[in-house]
């Protein structure tokens, strides 16, 4: 048994659902397997890379405003986690035809949130969330596993712009090189504000308010915090007010050091098993 996202209404839900542990990735999809944005978004050193992501998107007070308005995250905190992490496994490792079903399935999910100055359909905010997935994949595979080239980056920038179509960024809106996405990249993150209803997510979502069992949780959620802030720029750290004491700095230390020290010693087959046990097996026909 596992979770699966199910994209209904407009809206979307978690369920559990019988299913073989492991599917294998599609043949037939918008990536080859040996491609390099399959290799990186497959990997283990990326599950540190949710507070971030999440943290960066809603320092664009756009987005903030978004999920503020329009999401149960305080009620329902796994949902729109899970809903990226399924979204993103069934475009990047399933079938062309799956993916088009999702990009259609979010569409519809996002065609409706509409605020004062916002629309979650805006190419700015699909390209900047698209973005902060990019970077977070790039820069932890880096720092845990290890460097890439410069034809690697250029190539996974390239992959990335097919991710960002399929949910509704045009390609001639992204960048097309390692370069003009680390220029884009720059521009993007000195323009962010964080807003006060940026700072409730983040403090609702780090504390992991609306949790099962939560007491069970807190372990991971002390670790989370203190990687999230460590793997945020200083001005957005400051900003969230997230503590960044001597004990967030070692616990961070500790989690990211110890990563990169095992896991590139593991078996790549190990450490890129998560889209295997997040497809479905309609997802990976081919």
């Amino acid at each position: 048994m596992s979770i699966e996202v199910v994209f209904q209404n407009h809206t979307h839900r978690l369920r559990f659902t019988f299913r073989p542990l492991r599917v294998p990735v599609s043949d037939d999809g918008l990536f080859a397997r040996g491609s390099i944005i399959r290799r990186v978004y497959a990997d283990a050193a990326l599950n540190f890379g949710a507070g971030r992501a999440l943290l960066l998107q809603i320092a664009h007070p756009s987005v903030a405003a978004a999920v503020s308005d329009h999401s149960d995250f305080e009620c329902r905190p796994l949902d729109r986690l899970f809903a990226t992490l399924y979204a993103l496994t069934v475009v990047i490792y399933g079938s062309r035809s799956d993916a088009a079903r999702i990009g259609a399935a979010v569409e519809r999910v996002h065609e409706r949130i509409i605020g004062l100055n916002y629309h979650a359909l805006d190419p700015e905010l699909l390209c900047w969330v698209n973005a902060t997935l990019s970077r977070t994949a790039i820069d932890l595979y880096q720092l845990l596993i290890g460097p890439l080239s410069t034809a690697e980056l250029d190539e996974f920038v390239a992959e990335a712009r097919k991710i960002g179509a399929v949910f509704g960024c045009p390609i001639e809106a992204q960048p097309r090189s390692w370069p003009e996405f680390c220029a884009y990249w720059d521009g993007m993150v000195a323009s962010l504000a964080v807003s006060d209803a940026a700072r409730r997510i983040c403090r609702s979502v780090l504390r992991g308010v609306g949790l099962p069992l939560r007491p069970l949780w807190l372990p991971l959620l002390v670790v989370n915090r203190a990687v999230a802030a460590a793997l945020l720029p200083e001005r957005l750290r400051r900003e969230f007010e997230l503590p960044w004491r001597r004990r967030e700095r070692a616990i961070a230390r500790l989690a990211l050091g110890a990563t990169a020290a095992i896991l590139p010693r593991m078996p790549e087959g190990w450490r890129q098993l998560g889209p295997e046990l997040l497809l479905s097996p309609r997802s990976a026909s081919n």
